[in-house]
């Protein structure tokens, strides 16, 4: 019984990490142009709120709820992604990696 709870937990671990590093990649993909370190968008947004909320891969208060209504909703000058820009499983892939910090 321990043994097959061992291989459950390692499967369950094993497909969260698999999805942070998909994550990881879509992220550089797609979205780390306007939310890496040093580009316009974080630039602006710092001097504008003092803090930097749009560097998003340093933020610890991140849930992947609120990162998938963001990322289809949009805010502020971030228009929404359709499903055609980016697909379900990607957007939870982003949102595991985002989220990471904050479990």
């Amino acid at each position: 019984m321990r043994i097959a709870l061992a291989l459950v937990l390692l499967l369950v671990a094993g497909a969260a990490l698999a999805d942070e590093q998909r994550g990881k990649q879509v992220f550089d993909h797609l979205c780390v142009y306007c939310h890496g370190p040093g580009v316009w968008g974080t630039n602006r947004l710092a001097k504008r709120y003092d803090k930097d909320h749009a560097q998003l891969e340093s933020r610890t208060d991140l849930s992947p709820q609120a990162i998938r209504s963001i990322v289809r909703v949009g805010v502020g000058s971030m228009p929404p992604m359709r499903r055609t820009e980016l697909s379900d499983a990607d957007l939870d892939a982003v949102a595991a990696y985002l989220s990471r910090k904050s479990r």
